[in-house]
């Protein structure tokens, strides 16, 4: 019989040594997680509901691809993960706001799955999580951990101004109509980085295919947002 017992600050416990690093803007800290290989494990047997789909609008989700979002509620923040995400928010005031952050506690993950092999000029909506003339020290930093041995494309930061998000009726779009490509922050399985939401961003996939068939792009994310 399968062992269905876990323990969430054994799971999701940080690595003994972590060397987190700023370049262009962006905190990179490898090897996060000591277990991750438990982690993806955890994910690739998990039923994944579609995000933002609503079966009375029209949607291209789970027709050209599959768009999902895992929320895994920590029912008892322990001390282990306060300390965990202190220490992260402890990095952004290096950086960023200087006072306290707050977050939501829980283990948050986006799936993606393509069900066409799309080029590359097709890349996931780009969007803002703070405003664009927000101040970099007062901005939510976004927080990405790839979760995915794949290691496919990254993150897109775009120059550009904010468009109407569509992302509920087609994840995907033409980026190169309409967007400038000013940086892409590289996945890397068990790779955070930390940046500021105040820049058009979205997921980036190099290769569909690698997207495909039983394979998924796990991301976890969390969003710090400055208290005020």
């Amino acid at each position: 019989m399968t062992n269905r017992v876990y323990s969430n600050d054994t799971m999701f416990r940080f690595s003994p040594k972590l060397e987190p690093r700023m370049e262009d803007g962006v905190i990179y800290i490898d090897n996060l997680y000591e277990n991750a290989d438990d982690i993806h494990a955890w994910l690739e047997n998990q039923d994944l509901p579609l995000w933002k789909y609503n079966e009375e609008r029209q949607s291209r989700n789970g027709i050209d691809y599959n768009d999902c979002r895992l929320i895994h509620k920590i029912g008892c923040a322990t001390r282990l993960y306060q300390q965990q995400m202190q220490m992260l928010t402890d990095i952004c005031r290096q950086h960023w706001w200087k006072g306290d952050y707050t977050w939501d506690e829980v283990y948050e993950f986006n799936a993606f799955q393509s069900l066409v092999e799309y080029g590359n000029y097709m890349q996931h909506y780009p969007h803002i999580d703070s405003e664009l003339a927000c101040m970099d020290e007062e901005s939510v930093i976004n927080c990405i951990i790839y979760m995915d041995k794949q290691e496919n494309g990254g993150t897109a930061v775009y120059e550009g101004e904010w468009i109407t998000n569509d992302e509920q009726i087609n994840l995907l779009y033409p980026v190169e109509e309409r967007f400038e490509l000013r940086q892409i922050i590289p996945a890397k399985f068990n790779r955070l980085v930390m940046f500021t939401g105040n820049k058009l961003h979205g997921g980036y996939v190099e290769d569909y295919s690698k997207y495909m068939g039983e394979k998924w792009r796990y991301t976890q994310v969390t969003f710090f947002h400055p208290r005020r």
